[in-house]
């Protein structure tokens, strides 16, 4: 997704959520994260990257975004595939609030929405149409219905 969807997109569906002293925590990664981290931090908002493993292991091209971060949040996990899923869980355990942005590739973003719901959270999950996405799949459906409970 381009940065100019991803901006309207926050302005549809987070912009309820801003001005009510929120901690954001972002996977401070390229993309989604990177564009909300900046819209958020544009409306003074606080904003923690949580990161897999040291901010200088992330992507050259978003060290300056986590520079803007009001903290880092370096989990310095060993350098597997797992770190990402298990970073993941972290900010879901201290959210009370989760929303994901699934465009329906991949399966990161779906199975942590359902880790957040088993765990009780409140859950937003919001479908991006790509140009490949006709319709909605299965398992945002699932996720619509609050699925599992």
């Amino acid at each position: 997704m381009d940065r100019d969807t991803a901006r309207t997109l926050f302005e549809q569906h987070l912009a309820s959520f801003v001005d009510q002293g929120r901690t954001w925590l972002l996977a401070g990664t390229r993309g989604i994260d990177e564009w909300a981290m900046e819209w958020l931090l544009e409306r003074s908002e606080v904003c923690w990257a949580v990161v897999p493993h040291t901010r200088f292991d992330q992507p050259k091209s978003i060290q300056s975004r986590l520079e803007q971060a009001d903290r880092v949040v370096e989990l310095q996990l060993p350098g597997r595939k797992s770190a990402r899923t298990f970073r993941n869980r972290y900010m879901v355990d201290l959210c009370g609030i989760v929303i994901g942005f699934r465009s329906g590739k991949g399966t990161g973003t779906q199975a942590i929405l359902k880790y957040a719901l088993r765990n009780q959270r409140e859950v937003h999950a919001i479908p991006v149409l790509t140009t490949t996405d006709d319709e909605q799949g299965p398992a945002d459906g699932e996720l619509a219905r609050g699925w599992p409970r």
